[in-house]
């Protein structure tokens, strides 16, 4: 990639003097208001949770924030490692930086002892699909199958599975095909279970 070269990893605690860029890049992407991004930046430390940020050297020998992670540590899997708030500043996305990231942080991961890393999905996936999950019969889990939507009319399944309790479920869908935003129920977040890949090092 075109300007490879002029790109480093680095951990923000040992680079404080950059925290100001790295939280405009997060809050661009998820908006938290400044007291509380910057008491989650502050925790980072060499025992973890860790930020790391991808820092790239201008033609006039600046150097800028471009990318940001998060490395944590998972109670019950000792060996392996937890990435979230993985993120490209937005005007240099689709250029390769976000590839560059990853890679980074995964040899960083595995430099500092780890043997399996869990990529959390969560941030991306879950938010832009809260909405859309919640005209869907249920949520579904993932191990199971979407089931195909009924023609309306059509007479109901004869042993339709019990719905899970601990699971929110939107409003029946109306007569008409025509929904509107009354119609939509937002599910929140923390009643979902968190997705992630999971990835050896």
């Amino acid at each position: 990639m075109k300007g490879e070269e002029g790109l480093r990893l680095v951990t923000l605690h040992s680079h404080p003097e950059h925290i100001e860029e790295c939280m405009k890049i997060l809050n661009d992407q998820w908006p938290r208001s400044r007291t509380m991004r910057m008491r989650s930046l502050s925790t980072s430390c060499d025992q973890f949770p860790t930020s790391l940020l991808l820092l790239k050297t201008t033609s006039h020998g600046d150097t800028e924030v471009i990318g940001h992670s998060r490395l944590n540590t998972l109670p019950r899997e000792p060996d392996a490692a937890w990435i979230e708030s993985v993120v490209i500043r937005q005007d240099l996305r689709g250029a390769g930086y976000g590839r560059q990231l990853m890679t980074r942080t995964e040899e960083y991961a595995r430099i500092s002892g780890f043997s399996t890393m869990y990529l959390s999905t969560h941030d991306q996936q879950l938010t832009k699909g809260v909405q859309a999950l919640s005209l869907k019969s249920s949520v579904v889990g993932k191990d199971q199958k979407c089931q195909p939507a009924m023609k309306q009319g059509a007479p109901p399944p004869a042993s339709p599975a019990p719905p899970d309790p601990a699971v929110p479920h939107p409003p029946p869908l109306p007569a008409s095909s025509k929904l509107t935003k009354d119609h939509i129920t937002k599910i929140e977040p923390s009643s979902m279970t968190k997705m992630y890949m999971k990835k050896d090092l």
